[in-house]
């Protein structure tokens, strides 16, 4: 494992940086936690467009390094600290599959959960993300059958598209089928989840899910 270069997670409470919040407990590696309060617009500070121009959470430094959303924040964390743990090597078959999952957890499943939550579903041929049913299809048929998303083995895919399942399980986007509801629970009896959780999420969430 590589040593760490002084890392800083610029976080919100209530906010999807739990989920890189996640992968650094998960990890294991020192990090400093930089609170920015998107309740008061902080994200919008000059000071921290200069990281971030999109104005949004999470931001992760690493000395030079500055890393933003939240499948590249994993994918850099566990390529750096945990290759071959947490991230499959660059020869590992399963390797496209961990990408893939990786970009489906915010490409796809973050904006037609999202409109789904607004009661807006699009055909799936009119958006690159497709329709609300074929992605509730599509991850319930790789879930089927496995602990994880690569299979018995835990994966930082697990951390990114695992800690969005969990938060639209909570919020009742997703249908509480018990294929989502014990692979929820299997992420959730992970210490790191919960120290991910006490972090970031409201209490009643928190409580929801332990």
């Amino acid at each position: 494992m590589a040593s760490p270069r002084g890392i800083t997670l610029y976080h919100s409470r209530a906010s999807r940086a739990f989920a890189a919040y996640w992968m650094l407990e998960e990890l294991g590696v020192p990090f400093k936690v930089k609170l920015v309060d998107i309740t008061k617009g902080e994200q919008k500070h000059p000071d921290y467009l200069k990281l971030n121009p999109a104005g949004k959470v999470p931001t992760l430094t690493d000395g030079e390094v500055v890393v933003s959303e939240n499948p590249a924040i994993a994918i850099y964390l566990a390529d750096r600290y945990g290759y071959g743990a947490l991230a499959p090597k660059i020869d590992d078959p399963k390797r496209g599959a961990y990408l893939k999952w990786m970009v489906f957890s915010t490409a796809v499943v973050d904006p037609v959960a999202t409109l789904h939550q607004q009661k807006i579903d699009l055909p799936g041929f009119d958006v690159s993300f497709g329709a609300f049913d074929d992605m509730v299809r599509v991850v319930t048929g790789v879930l089927k059958d496995r602990e994880f998303l690569l299979g018995e083995r835990f994966s930082a895919a697990d951390v990114v598209l695992g800690g969005t399942i969990a938060r639209l399980v909570y919020q009742k986007v997703l249908p509480e089928e018990p294929i989502f509801l014990d692979y929820r629970d299997r992420l959730t009896q992970r210490e790191a989840f919960h120290r991910a959780a006490d972090a970031t999420w409201p209490a009643q969430f928190y409580t929801a899910l332990a």
